[in-house]
Formats: structure tokens, C-alpha cells, sequence
């Protein structure tokens, strides 16, 4: 027998859904979930009294999975969990991201439990920052200038008086606080300092030495403040960041470290008191670039260069949206920033770079828009106020072979980023207007 695969389980799943909703009328929807062995169980609330819809239903599930699953079923006597045999609560389970399966008559409801606590689909659904507005620089994969283009932003937004806030959370690969903070200047303690003091309740004691004013706002009408990942001296570092994805059990029950981080930002947003958070987002798919992209920040920019690789990255996380149906939630906040744009063939470059954007975006993000149609979150290709539409940065030779970002020079930092800071300003505006 040919075995079944990971990626044909939602398919098959979706069939017995159907297949059971063509049999037992009246069951509207049922949770299943997938282990970490990716195992599939069925959970009902109770159990359901003899020859009950339901118990049959349950019954016809659970002799199905094996054989319809493979190895990612399970033996009917396992294969179905009930209410006083499961350690969470059901009713969370309505708030959590799922995959729907099957048709309107019956639909199975898949919920993922992986190694990982970081979820894609778990989108924030109000405003992160509140009056503080977080736009978090985020990129599958590094070496793009994303950290640079943090700097520069803190630099430009300083500079027209605001106060700001970078944020180091590519904790795993620092970088953009040794590159606007000078050795002497860096602040005693750092993210993965307040992580493992406040697991032994000393967070609040670190919070307040934990920024430091960076010389790119010095003669700015504004401040540009950074939080590092480690401050000036970095102790134990590989010791403190093993420890800083923890979570906390107290007597309100279990905080994730997810919920901590969150914590850290309002505390240290309570403290300097900026208007605008930069986010140096970890790179890739892990929980940390996560957590910042979807619950920390209200405008999340997305580097790229116009690879296959970038756009290939790109369709699995546009497409894990999509399938999630969490699309609507998070596609506002979102926009492309076409990073490294070469010195030669630019327009060309960048042309073919905007209609691969667009054609994302439009096949996972846009609604279906018939011609003459006003609703639908949709955009034509050549639209600039799309999030496809790239705000570019140039690569520039002399930029590339700065060591430090301690002191910015104007004429370079316009020539290869004047665009896209002028979209970062035209992206905060329209912030404030939806404040107001």
C-alpha cells in the first residue's frame, strides 16, 4: 500500500469530513488535533449518550482514520479524545488558528501542537503599539540590508523629530545595535539580560538600563534611543539566550515567552516614552520573526531581492495566511521594500521586481475584484499606495563599505534610501490618520 504523506492528510481529512456530513446530519464542526508526531485525534466535548448522532459519527471517525490516514492515524480505541480526558480547555481551542476541512454540513476544525509555541496564523487583532506606532523590518533571509535600512530609518525619523526606539530582536545574530551604538555608549544590559532576570522576577530592575541614546540623533530635533540584544558586556551570552525562550508558570497559569516579550516592549516603551518602535526582526521563519510580525508590530515591512528563492519564501507564508484565513488581518499592515536594487538595469530590475510582488500578493493576499466592483482590499500593478508596490533602496558602494553606522552621510544615505524613507514617512502618516 502506497503510504500516505503529510501533505495529503488535510486532503484526506476534508473527504471523511464530507463523507460524514453526507451521513449524520446536524454536527456542524468538530476539532482535531494534529500531535506532535503529527498524529490526528477527534475531541468531543462529552460523551455522547449510546446510539447518539454524535457517538455514531465519532464511531464512523474513528474506525476511518486509520485507514484513511496511514501512519498519521491512529488505532480506533485511541483515536478520540474526550472533555474530562484532556489537559486544555476546549472553549481556547475557538480562539486558536485552525484549518476548516470539509463542507458546510460538517467541517473538522485542524489545530497543529508543535515543538514550537510561534504560530504564523495568530494574528493580533487590535492595535499592537496603541499611540505608539511599531513597524517591525522583517525578511526571510539575511543578508539584504534590513538592519541598515533600521538605522537609517531611526536616523531620518530622528532627525524630523521624533523620538524613536530601535529594538534588537535578531537576538540569535546581533547586529544593528554594535552598528549605531559605539562600545563605549552601549547600555548595561540587553534583551537576553531582562529574559533571564525576570524568570527569577528581577525584570523590572534591568528595564531602565537597558537603552541607550545613539550619536545618529546627536543634533537631531528628535531622539533615537536602542534597546540591544546583550549590553556592553556580554557575559554569558550562549547561556542567557538558551534560557530566553522560556516559558513562565505563575499563578495566573502559564505566560508563553511570546506574552513576556510583549511585556519587555510596553515596559520599555513606558520608560523612553517614544513615538515610533523600529524592530530589527529576526530573519526566516523562526517564533522570534513571528511574534513580531504578528503580534508585536502595525506596519511590518518586507525586504526582498528579486530572487526565486525571496519569492518562493514569500508563497509559503502568503500561502500559510491564506489557508489559515487569517489574510484579512494581517495584509493592511503590510509592505514590500525591494532591497539591494543594482546599480545597473534599474528600471528594468525594478519593474520586473514590482510585477512579481504584485502577482503574489494578488494570488494569496487580493481580493477577486470584478471590473467596476469598489469593495475588495485589492490593487492594480502600477498602484503606489499598494503594499506590492516596493519602496526601493539602492545598493550604493559607499554605503557597502561603511563598518559603522556611528555617523550617517546625507548625500549617501538620500542617494540610496531617499524613496524608501520617504515611504516610511508616508507610512506613518496614514498611521496618525487612522488614529485620528
Amino acid at each position: 500500500m502506497k503510504p500516505v504523506r503529510f501533505d495529503e492528510v488535510p486532503g484526506r481529512l476534508a473527504a471523511l469530513a464530507r463523507e460524514v456530513g453526507k451521513r449524520y446530519a446536524d454536527l456542524g464542526s468538530m476539532f482535531a488535533i494534529r500531535d506532535l508526531w503529527s498524529r490526528i485525534r477527534f475531541l468531543a466535548p462529552e460523551r455522547p449518550e449510546p446510539d447518539s448522532v454524535l457517538e455514531k459519527a465519532l464511531s464512523f471517525l474513528a474506525d476511518s482514520a486509520k485507514e484513511r490516514l496511514g501512519a498519521y492515524g491512529i488505532d480506533a480505541e485511541q483515536a478520540v479524545l474526550y472533555g474530562d480526558e484532556i489537559a486544555f480547555d476546549l472553549a481556547e481551542l475557538e480562539q486558536e488558528p485552525s484549518l476548516s476541512l470539509g463542507s458546510g454540513s460538517f467541517q473538522i476544525r485542524l489545530i497543529d501542537r508543535q515543538v514550537t509555541n510561534g504560530s504564523w496564523a495568530t494574528i493580533y487583532r487590535g492595535d499592537p503599539g496603541g499611540d505608539i506606532h511599531r513597524l517591525a523590518f522583517y525578511s526571510l533571509k539575511g543578508g539584504v540590508g534590513r538592519s541598515t535600512a533600521t538605522a537609517f530609518a531611526g536616523w531620518k525619523l530622528a532627525q524630523a523629530g521624533h523620538s524613536v526606539l530601535i529594538m534588537d530582536l535578531d537576538l540569535e545574530a546581533p547586529g544593528i545595535s554594535t552598528s549605531v551604538l559605539p562600545a563605549d555608549a552601549r547600555p548595561e544590559f540587553g534583551i537576553v539580560d531582562w529574559f533571564v532576570e525576570d524568570a527569577v522576577g528581577q525584570g523590572d530592575s534591568v528595564v531602565e538600563r537597558m537603552t541607550a541614546r545613539s550619536p545618529l540623533s546627536t543634533g537631531s530635533r528628535g531622539e533615537l534611543w536602542v534597546t540591544p540584544s546583550h549590553g556592553h558586556r556580554p557575559g554569558e551570552f550562549v547561556a542567557k539566550l538558551g534560557r530566553a525562550f522560556l516559558d513562565l508558570s505563575g499563578p495566573s497559569g502559564v505566560e508563553p515567552w511570546q506574552q513576556r516579550l510583549g511585556r519587555l516592549l510596553a515596559a520599555v516603551e513606558s520608560h523612553r516614552k517614544p513615538d515610533v518602535v523600529l524592530i530589527d526582526a529576526r530573519s526566516g521563519f523562526h517564533d522570534l520573526a513571528s511574534t513580531a510580525v504578528t503580534e508585536l508590530a502595525d506596519t511590518v515591512l518586507l525586504f526582498a531581492v528579486g530572487s526565486e528563492q525571496t519569492w518562493n519564501g514569500y508563497r509559503l507564508l502568503f500561502d500559510h495566511w491564506k489557508r489559515f484565513g487569517v489574510a484579512p488581518l494581517i495584509r493592511e499592515r503590510l509592505q514590500m521594500v525591494s532591497a539591494l536594487v543594482p546599480e545597473t538595469d534599474r528600471e528594468s530590475y525594478f519593474a520586473q521586481f514590482q510585477e512579481e510582488s504584485w502577482a503574489l500578493f494578488s494570488e494569496y493576499l487580493y481580493d477577486s475584484v470584478e471590473p467596476g466592483e469598489l469593495d475588495g482590499f485589492s490593487f492594480d500593478l502600477n498602484d503606489e499606495d499598494a503594499p506590492h508596490a516596493p519602496l526601493p533602496i539602492y545598493w550604493n558602494r559607499g554605503l557597502a563599505e561603511m563598518k559603522h553606522l556611528e555617523s550617517l552621510d546625507e548625500q549617501l544615505v538620500e542617494a540610496a534610501a531617499g524613496k524608501f524613507l520617504q515611504g516610511i514617512e508616508r507610512l506613518l502618516v496614514d498611521l496618525k490618520g487612522r488614529d485620528e
